[in-house]
């Protein structure tokens, strides 16, 4: 990339005017020419222009079509408004809640699913925020002025996230932070505008939207987009084959599942392909082995580390490292990117090599704290990442768990108040808690929902189970890996009132919730 004062933004523009038909990058096989892209984000942020979207209004995004979501993100960008990028299934409820909770000024959304539209058209007071298709955004009217753009200082977009304490969250990412994360990770993966990336990961999320399309884009790259969920995974090998792909990335689960389909895969030729991350969810060191034995591509996966506080990119090994793995079979995540570091601290302060408690990062990426809340006051500041973990002699990450309750969710995170939230306006509820339990399968970590019924309720039924995940799929678009409805008082409580997460999922793990015939329905 170039100086440090050119911010992603004036790269994108410039590549826009001069980049001419070379293909800024190309969705399932589409290509969008540079001109083109350039012309649609300045006709969005002509078309916001004229809606009366100002310097620092937020505005969501809930955009399935990545040819569709990147013009209108960065046209958001372009009029200094604040981008909130949101998981394309939300149901309208999500939106009407998160749009009050943020006071956004408006929704650009898909028009499909039809009823979603529909509600959300209603649900949304007439007072705001407008409501735009996502089609139409770049189709502005002729001379509508922009403003100077944003500062390096303002904020770029806010990333919804769980936060520390499982309440959902919404960093607030700068524009200097995007920059320096972007430098930092180009260094540290030794990003060259030869590479070739391939992604199939959410462009509403940070992993997908940071390092798997800004930064080609800043590098100019040829980028290829496939659209997120499992048809692009099981293609997601013959693919990066066919188009030659130097740098790939996903949660180990993606990896997992292509040892699953590799007969299917015999004789693919992967060896441009020198990283492919493995982030967003523990990795498992059988996965890295199996994978590169299998697909005979040498040492290529990266185990990585990263969170939404810090931009994104917090940690990883220089291409080609050799994982390492300790004697509980943790894998290392590296050490800090350029500018990075990393720390381990308990209540009487910094500890030693090998020694466990929570990780602490110092970046000058760090974002500027979240939504709603004071900034924070120094740049040098250590940033509570609420993740368990240890440093090994050379100053490599290994981490073990964490300390805050979050569900990792196929490289999501999820926060369980939500869901709880969700679930507890069902009238045969008394309470309700979320967890996150891995089992060591093929599909990685899942919801679990349990549900205490009220007294009033006639039993544990398959409707009532149904219904927990009608309400789940219509919050969050998606469903639960299991719903358990279990007696009166199982779900543990600490003095004050809080769910005992930890040993919910102990409890369920063990077998001790069958065993007490606490768990009612499913019997098994």
């Amino acid at each position: 990339m170039s100086a440090a004062a050119v911010s992603l933004l004036e790269t994108v523009e410039r590549r826009g005017r001069d980049g001419g038909e070379r293909a800024a990058f190309d969705w399932r096989g589409r290509p969008l020419s540079w001109s083109e892209l350039g012309r649609r984000v300045d006709a969005t942020a002509r078309r916001f222009a004229a809606q009366g979207v100002a310097a620092g209004d937020r505005v969501l995004l809930v955009i399935e079509e990545g040819d569709a979501f990147l013009p209108v993100f960065w046209g958001t960008l372009r009029i200094g408004a604040v981008a909130v990028p949101m998981l394309p299934r939300s149901g309208a409820g999500r939106l009407v809640d998160t749009a009050a909770w943020l006071g956004a000024v408006g929704i650009v959304a898909d028009r499909e699913p039809e009823a979603r539209w529909e509600e959300l058209r209603a649900g949304l007071p007439r007072s705001g925020p407008w409501l735009l298709d996502a089609h139409e955004a770049a189709a502005p009217p002729a001379g509508a002025p922009l403003p100077a753009e944003p500062s390096d200082d303002q904020v770029a977009f806010l990333q919804l996230t769980s936060g520390t304490t499982g309440a959902q969250k919404a960093v607030r990412i700068r524009h200097r932070d995007l920059r320096t994360n972007v430098e930092q990770m180009s260094a540290g993966f030794g990003i060259t505008g030869e590479d070739v990336f391939l992604s199939w990961l959410p462009l509403h999320h940070d992993m997908g939207l940071i390092l798997m399309s800004m930064v080609p884009l800043a590098h100019g790259c040829e980028l290829h987009l496939l659209p997120p969920g499992m048809p692009s995974i099981r293609g997601w090998m013959v693919e990066a084959a066919r188009c030659g792909a130097t740098f790939t990335a996903a949660p180990d689960f993606a990896y997992r599942l292509c040892l699953r389909l590799s007969r299917e895969h015999e004789g693919l030729d992967l060896r441009p392909l020198r990283v492919a991350l493995d982030a967003a969810e523990p990795v498992r060191a059988s996965t890295v082995e199996e994978f590169e034995r299998t697909f005979g591509i040498g040492t290529v996966i990266t185990p990585a580390y990263g969170l939404a506080e810090a931009t994104v990119g917090v940690s990883t090994w220089p291409p080609g490292t050799p994982i390492r793995v300790d004697a509980r079979g943790h894998v290392a995540v590296g050490a800090g990117f350029p500018g990075v570091r990393l720390r381990i601290e308990g209540d009487a302060g910094p500890l030693a090599a090998g020694q466990v408690d929570e990780v602490k990062v110092a970046s000058p990426s760090l974002a500027g704290g979240y939504w709603g809340e004071p900034e924070p006051g120094a740049d040098d500041r250590w940033l509570a990442t609420g993740d368990l973990g240890y440093l090994d002699s050379d100053g490599n990450l290994y981490v073990v768990g964490r300390s805050k309750e979050v569900i990792n969710l196929a490289g999501l995170t999820l926060a369980p108040r939500e869901i709880e939230e969700t679930v507890d306006r069902l009238p045969f509820v008394r309470r309700s808690a979320a967890v996150g339990i891995d089992r060591g399968r093929l599909e990685g970590e899942q919801v679990f929902i349990f549900v205490e019924l009220t007294r009033s309720a006639s039993g544990a039924s398959g409707d009532q189970s149904a219904a927990v995940v009608q309400a789940f799929h219509a919050r969050l678009g998606m469903r639960p890996g299991r719903v358990c409805m279990v007696e009166p008082g199982t779900i543990p409580m600490t003095a004050n009132g809080k769910v005992r997460y930890g040993e919910l999922r102990r409890l369920y793990v063990d077998g001790e919730l069958q065993r007490s015939g606490a768990l009612v329905f499913p019997d098994a």
